[in-house]
C-alpha cells in the first residue's frame, strides 16, 4: 500500500461521512418540520372542536332578518369579522333562493366579561337587511373556526 491510497482510503471516508452527515441533518430538518406542522393542524383542530355556537331565536320583519346566537363553545372571538352567514330556502311559488350575506351586523347583547370580545356563554345578535318574499328559509351562521349552526324560520 502505497501512500496515495491511504490518502484516498481517507478522502472517501471524510466524503462518506459528510455525505452521512448531509442525510441525518437533512432528516432531522425534516422531521422538526412534520412535527411543526402536525402541531399547527392538532392546534386547529383542538380550537375547531372547542368552538361551538347555537342559534337561539331568528325572526323576519320586512325588511330585517334579526337572529340571536350564542356562543356554546370555549373559544373567544375577537370579532366578527371571519364569521359566515348564508340565507337558503324556498319561496311559496316555488323559487330556489341561496345567498351569502355580507352585510351582516353583529352587536353582543348579553356581555359577561371582555367588553367587545365574543366570549363562551354570551349571547350575540345578528341583523341583515333584505327582501324575502313568503317562503320557508334556512339561516347559517359560520364561526371563523369553520363551525355552523342553522335554524329555519318562515316568512308569511
Amino acid at each position: 500500500m502505497g501512500f496515495e491510497t491511504i490518502v484516498a482510503a481517507i478522502i472517501v471516508t471524510a466524503v462518506i461521512l459528510a455525505m452521512v452527515y448531509m442525510f441525518i441533518s437533512g432528516t432531522i430538518s425534516i422531521a422538526k418540520t412534520s412535527v411543526e406542522s402536525y402541531r399547527n393542524i392538532a392546534y386547529s383542530t383542538v380550537k375547531q372542536l372547542q368552538t361551538n355556537i347555537d342559534i337561539i331565536n331568528v325572526s323576519y320583519n320586512s325588511p330585517v332578518l334579526t337572529a340571536y346566537f350564542k356562543n356554546t363553545g370555549e373559544v373567544s372571538f375577537p370579532d366578527f369579522s371571519r364569521f359566515d352567514v348564508f340565507i337558503y330556502g324556498r319561496t311559496e311559488t316555488g323559487s330556489t333562493i341561496a345567498d351569502y350575506m355580507k352585510n351582516a351586523k353583529y352587536t353582543i347583547t348579553k356581555e359577561l366579561i371582555n367588553p367587545g370580545i365574543f366570549d363562551p356563554h354570551e349571547t350575540a345578535k345578528l341583523q341583515l337587511s333584505l327582501q324575502l318574499d313568503n317562503g320557508t328559509y334556512v339561516l347559517v351562521i359560520c364561526t371563523s373556526n369553520a363551525v355552523c349552526d342553522s335554524a329555519e324560520f318562515s316568512v308569511y
